[in-house]
């Protein structure tokens, strides 16, 4: 399976667990403090990940390194308090289908904060496929800024702008151990915002939605947030966007199939919508011929004695072969500098492919 191929099955399968977490959420969320449920979903991941390193054990990746540090501290605080807290006032002070519209601007702002600040490439198809996907979603909101206050509207644009710039963010990280990196940012929010849920005296659920809740966090956040931590190293942050955003449209769909909600005509039409989007993404072909700078850093990448992959014919010490089947491809993590290179292939805007348009 090509990366590409794996990047874009691993945002879709976010979008799924997210989708349904949000649709399982929605359910409970009177059984508690909007602090403590937030707090107990990412305890939930943390627990998740924690598991998902022990299984996986010791990998080929890239670990966090000393400079990650501030800007894992960025993400987290933006995407894992900043969000979430401004998202619950927010939610406080406006109409339901007001919010649901507004929550829209995280693909917007993730879009555009990747292809004019992070300068990442994003084609005519692409840029369609974007408009549809997220016309999809402004549909299945079924949004109205009627009778939102102007407080209201702000909170819930800063908590999407926090969302936007940790994709950004984290897309910068992505070649660092996604697992780790994932469960950082769980941890990392997950005990501030319990703690402060214990210190203001907030309620906490009964212990069978408390299980639950973790359980939800577990897939909807956890595993969620490591796949979305894949897509964007192999798609980009703008690509990753577009295919995130079908998550509300999974969570509709969830909650006419196992909450037996009834079937509308505007999911219908978002169904088509963001379908047509998807498809249009997967179908996407960027090539050109274009120059890649020499470049040093440390990543997972595959290695083939037979035929290698040209962004990665660099030189080995013989430490970095130690192990290795001589004969046949295998992954490994080292660092390595990429030679000058002028060639044309398919590509997105990976770590490998930022140049100019």
């Amino acid at each position: 399976m090509t990366s590409l191929r794996r990047g874009q099955l691993a945002g879709l399968a976010a979008a799924v667990l997210f989708g349904c977490s949000a649709t399982l959420i929605s359910t409970v969320t009177g059984t508690g403090s909007a602090l403590s449920i937030a707090g107990l979903l990412y305890a939930g991941a943390t627990l998740a990940l924690l598991a998902v390193r022990l299984v996986r054990g010791t990998r080929a990746e890239t670990p966090i390194r000393r400079e990650d540090w501030p800007a894992l501290g960025a993400l987290t605080l933006l995407g894992g308090v900043v969000g979430p807290v401004a998202l619950v006032l927010g939610l406080a002070r406006l109409p339901a289908a007001s919010s649901s519209l507004l929550l829209n601007l995280e693909a917007v702002f993730t879009l555009a904060i990747a292809v004019l600040l992070g300068r990442e490439h994003l084609g005519r198809r692409g840029l369609v496929s974007a408009l549809l996907t997220m016309a999809g979603a402004v549909l299945l909101s079924e949004g109205s800024l009627s009778g939102a206050s102007a407080s209201g509207c702000a909170l819930i644009a800063l908590a999407t702008l926090a969302w936007g710039i940790d994709n950004n963010i984290s897309q910068r990280l992505s070649l660092r151990d996604p697992v780790q990196i994932a469960t950082c940012k769980a941890a990392g929010a997950s005990l501030p915002m319990l703690l402060l849920a214990l210190l203001l005296g907030n309620a906490f659920p009964p212990i069978p939605v408390t299980l639950a809740l973790l359980g939800i966090g577990a897939l909807g956040y956890g595993i969620s947030i490591w796949l979305d931590l894949l897509a964007l190293r192999y798609l980009g942050a703008a690509r990753e966007a577009v295919l995130f955003s079908t998550a509300p449209f999974v969570g509709a769909l969830f909650s006419v199939v196992v909450l037996r909600e009834s079937l509308s005509t505007p999911l219908l039409l978002a169904a088509g919508l963001m379908a047509a989007g998807v498809a249009l993404l997967l179908r996407e072909q960027h090539s050109h011929l274009h120059h890649h700078e020499p470049l040093q850093h440390a990543h997972r990448h595959r290695h083939d004695p037979r035929s290698g992959a040209p962004h990665h014919e660099h030189h080995h010490d013989p430490e970095d072969l130690a192990g290795h089947p001589p004969d046949r491809p295998f992954w490994h993590v080292h660092e390595h500098r990429h030679r000058e290179l002028e060639h044309a292939h398919p590509h997105v805007s990976d770590a490998h492919h930022r140049h100019r348009h």
